[in-house]
């Protein structure tokens, strides 16, 4: 969930980089910049008269590690690289507008059946893993306007779905209220909606700052939680959403507004087949939190949230980092050989900054176990423990999707749901659903790790 910035452009001449244009490498966690279109009228960059007039094939381009000309020590001319971490802070503050709309619905979600929730997320958070990945690439095509219509096909779809199963569903399943069910898992596709429409045309801040009335909305909320009277003033829930429509209608302002819609291309069969990688790895990950969620005794107070919140801006800056530097290997590496001892390095650091949530996580599951067996205590240990390695399997599957290897990461990410449910069909001493799931999430997490440090990069770049 990190994007991986476009290098500034200088009117020093730079030589060709040996690679193949590819998609995003992967949806919402590693999104790559759209390289701006160059603009057939503008006049030609002034050349340096420094310049020499031809370039050798293996001179070293913007951000290489040059010699200057009198002697003196190497200089790094490329900019500093910090737009990883400030990517991936200003992502985590996107995600803080669907989680904000969730806490300022904390009322009329206690009125609903629990599948409104679990099913709304598993509909919207696959849906935005899809149509991220697949807009990434319309953008790079067609520009922000067709990918921005492309979502919102996509989410309106998946809208009309959603209002098709509250119509046919049980009462036991959507509550004896299907217009607020309606209205509540419309309100969630709005949030989910609006972040993958940010992302895909690059409006991030701007979308951010048009969500924070669901921030204070989801303040308010928690303030009135906590027994300070502002929270039982302000008329929450008609406020709310107005405030999911005016963040929605920023993010979706070329298809609101008329004459900035562009035509929308049908995407290429590569494209539609790695969308299908990340709407697997979406539905999993939806799956994974869903189980968590209903696992513990406490519900949707489990405290499994803690961790899974915590852990995001951390991976999603180091995961922007790895990419970050594997790129710039393309710059800095002289050869081939050097490349692969690069990427080598920033592969080793990277596993050494995924292993604490497995640590930590193997940790508290075992300090679980020294707990009373029926006390709230150990469900509650075991939940964070839950959270944290959740959390690193994202990560990893993440990492691997950047690395070019979606197939792989789709495989990982669907491999603990299909363990939950196969272990209780296991002639195995049952431990429980909380237990089982912690199990499985340490071993996809440790298998993923291996994975990665195994498994070299699909993209064999040539520096």
């Amino acid at each position: 969930m990190t994007i991986t910035p476009a290098r500034s452009r200088t009117q020093t001449p730079r030589r060709k980089r040996h690679r193949v244009p590819s998609p995003g490498r992967h949806a919402i966690s590693l999104l790559p910049e759209a390289a701006p279109e160059p603009d057939p009228a503008a006049p030609a960059e002034p050349r340096s008269p420094h310049a020499p007039e031809a370039r050798s094939a293996h001179a070293p381009e913007e951000g290489a590690l040059q010699a200057p000309e009198d002697g003196g020590p190497r200089s790094r001319r490329a900019p500093a690289r910090r737009t990883c971490l400030r990517s991936a802070l200003l992502r985590c503050a996107l995600y803080l507008g669907p989680i904000s709309v969730a806490v300022a619905a904390a009322g009329p979600l206690s009125r609903v059946a629990w599948p409104v929730p679990i099913v709304t997320l598993l509909l919207g958070w696959s849906a935005a893993q899809t149509l991220t990945s697949v807009g990434a690439a319309v953008a790079r095509r067609a520009g922000p306007s067709a990918a921005a219509r492309l979502v919102g096909c996509g989410f309106a779809a998946v809208a009309a779905l959603w209002a098709a199963l509250v119509w046919i569903a049980p009462a036991a399943l959507a509550g004896p209220e299907r217009g607020l069910a309606l209205v509540i898992g419309l309100g969630g596709l709005a949030g989910l909606a609006t972040v993958t429409a940010a992302v895909v045309t690059r409006s991030e801040a701007a979308v951010i700052g048009w969500s924070l009335p669901c921030w204070l909305l989801g303040a308010a909320t928690l303030a009135g939680l906590a027994g300070y009277p502002i929270g039982g003033r302000l008329p929450i829930g008609t406020l709310l959403p107005a405030a999911i429509v005016v963040a929605t209608v920023r993010a979706f302002r070329p298809v609101v507004i008329p004459g900035l819609c562009g035509r929308m291309p049908r995407p290429a069969r590569t494209e539609l087949r790695r969308g299908g990688t990340f709407l697997v790895i979406g539905a999993s990950q939806a799956i994974c939190v869903g189980l968590l969620w209903q696992a513990g005794p406490s519900g949707p107070t489990m405290p499994f949230w803690l961790p899974l919140l915590l852990a995001v801006p951390i991976l999603e800056a180091l995961i922007g980092w790895h990419t970050d530097q594997v790129d710039a290997g393309l710059d800095t590496a002289e050869n081939q050989a050097a490349y692969k001892k690069h990427v080598r390095g920033v592969t080793l650091i990277t596993l050494a900054g995924l292993l604490p949530p497995l640590a930590v996580g193997v940790a508290l599951a075992l300090a679980a176990y020294r707990l009373a067996a029926e006390s709230a205590a150990r469900a509650d240990v075991l939940g964070l423990a839950g959270g944290t390695l959740l959390g690193g399997v994202f990560a990893v599957t993440f990492l691997l999707a950047a690395r070019g290897r979606p197939g792989l990461a789709a495989g990982l990410a669907a491999a603990p749901p299909v363990a939950m449910a196969t272990l209780p069909l296991l002639p195995l001493p049952a431990a429980g659903a909380l237990p089982d799931g912690v199990a499985v999430l340490a071993a996809t997490h440790l298998a993923g790790l291996l994975a990665v440090a195994l498994t070299p990069a699909a993209d064999r770049r040539t520096p």
